[in-house]
């Protein structure tokens, strides 16, 4: 017998253009765990005069409310970013590089290859796309800069080349976004040159989410079993909440409680079998920090982020029994941090009554995610002695958008806008 297993277990997702219906093409999103589905309960008989006997029960209304628990990773996750808070803004923010280090001088003849054009290092006078060796190391290096920052070939002027550190090569791409990324780097084996990769890395996007949008997107949402060839597709999703946990360490995941209109028939072949996808590139909990005003909090031993958009449920009559669709209502943005006494920086901001920066934020070589709320309130709070360990106090904040955006979502990665189109 044939069971389903979680590990087989798939989803793909896309942004409706009409609410409540599923585009043709999806994207396959990762996750922990899921419990969306259509519900329909059952309203207990109330008829008098019919014996002790109760009678059939009739059908309530239909529901789909359920929580997907996702990985909290520099590409993806942009996808429930736009569903909590919309479209973001998209521009290009870092430049792809990379080195060829150098143990020693190229042999006559080696080669590096750079955006598919070979080069080749002479020892006599070079022509073409040659470079010249030179009596040592570090004149070698700045012929080969000479001589590649004057080409005229188009995937070699797209670059800028310098000399670092007298044993690196270093190219920058000249224009800022991922479109770099995919310039080739290779070098032969007797040039005695190494690359990390093999193409530039590092060239980003930056993707702002600001909170307070007028209208949110839905989604569908395909909930696949494999093992049994049966597909779910959850559609007029939108997302009401999302919640983020920070500790010392374990996976960083979020938590989208998410308001569906319904649940299609299941199927015996998924809505797209070619669903796009890609790479997850995934925070951990060790890289991320707090910050007021700028300034990283010290002694924070755990904290919570949460935002909602209070959606409204359409409650409508209709013979299908599903609601209409979920209205935003206010926007609003809270969490706590927990810190232990000795940096005073939190209990003096709440003693104060002044409003602060923060931010929580995480950071995997060029790709990041930070939320920043730039006025938050915090309470007094006690300082409560339950034995002889550390002391420490729990902040329960609140965001107010009264001056600006509640909640502003910076993600920075090397992915196109189109991604969470």
């Amino acid at each position: 017998m044939v069971r389903a297993r979680g590990a087989n277990a798939l989803m793909g997702g896309a942004f409706e253009t009409v609410y409540g219906t599923p585009p043709a093409e999806l994207l396959r999103l990762p996750f922990v765990s899921s419990n969306l589905g259509e519900e329909q309960g059952l309203i207990e008989d109330d008829l008098l005069g019919m014996g002790r006997e109760s009678q059939d029960p009739t059908d309530d209304v239909i529901t789909n409310d359920g929580d997907v628990v996702v990985p909290v990773d520099s590409r993806l996750f942009g996808f429930w970013l736009k569903s909590m808070f919309g479209d973001p803004v998209t521009t290009a923010s870092g430049a792809a590089t990379a080195d060829f280090v150098f143990t020693a001088q190229p042999a006559d003849t080696s080669t590096i290859t750079l955006a598919a054009t070979v080069w080749t290092f002479v020892a006599g006078a070079p022509s073409g796309n040659q470079i010249q060796i030179g009596a040592n190391l570090g004149a070698t290096l700045a012929a080969a800069v000479v001589a590649l920052n004057a080409s005229g070939v188009a995937g070699i002027a797209a670059a800028t080349y310098s000399a670092v550190g007298g044993t690196k090569l270093r190219i920058v791409f000249d224009t800022a976004g991922p479109t770099g990324n995919a310039y080739t780097v290779v070098a032969s084996a007797n040039s005695h040159a190494t690359v990390a990769t093999a193409t530039l890395t590092g060239g980003t996007n930056a993707h702002v989410f600001t909170s307070g949008a007028a209208s949110l997107p839905s989604m569908s949402l395909e909930v696949g079993l494999s093992d049994l060839a049966k597909y779910y597709m959850n559609f007029g999703c939108c997302s009401n909440t999302m919640k983020i946990a920070l500790s010392r360490s374990g996976l960083l995941n979020a938590t989208m409680s998410l308001i569906c209109q319904g649940e299609l028939a299941a199927t015996a072949t998924p809505a797209d079998a070619s669903e796009a996808t890609a790479s997850v590139f995934r925070f951990a909990q060790a890289t991320g920090s707090i910050r007021k005003d700028g300034t990283e909090l010290a002694d924070i031993v755990s904290a919570n982020l949460a935002a909602s958009n209070n959606l409204d449920k359409v409650e409508v009559i209709r013979r299908d029994m599903r609601i209409a669709g979920a209205d935003p209502a206010k926007f609003m943005a809270s969490g706590d941090v927990t810190a232990r006494f000795g940096d005073q920086t939190l209990y003096d901001a709440a003693t104060a009554r002044t409003p602060i920066d923060l931010s929580y934020g995480w950071v995997r070589d060029a790709h990041s995610l930070i939320f920043d709320m730039p006025r938050v309130f915090l309470p007094r709070t006690k300082r409560p002695i339950t034995g002889p360990a550390g002391l420490q106090a729990t902040f329960n904040w609140q965001a107010s958008g009264q001056l600006a955006h509640a909640m502003t979502a910076t993600l920075i990665n090397d992915q196109a806008a189109s991604l969470y189109a």
